[in-house]
């Protein structure tokens, strides 16, 4: 089973934005609405490979083509 770090950091622009924990997203009330989309996206992928449901390690590169896929998608 692949696993995500205990705690797992989640960055976007150069700046920590939210913590994945086991089986759990903290994201602060600080982050701005119009980042909120990616950062989710972000936790949710950490939390799809914490899970065993995506090979892998989590790396902000896969989690920002993962971002990236579910905002074309939307579109």
């Amino acid at each position: 089973m692949s696993v995500v770090s205990e705690v797992q950091p989640i960055i976007h622009r150069g700046a920590l934005v939210a913590i994945v924990i086991a089986d759990q997203a903290i994201i602060p009330a600080a982050v701005p609405a119009s980042d909120l989309p990616v950062v989710k996206a972000k936790c949710l992928y950490a939390l799809e490979i914490a899970a065993g449901e995506r090979p892998g390690r989590y790396s902000d590169a896969s989690a920002s083509a993962y971002a990236q896929a579910i905002a074309a998608a939307r579109n």
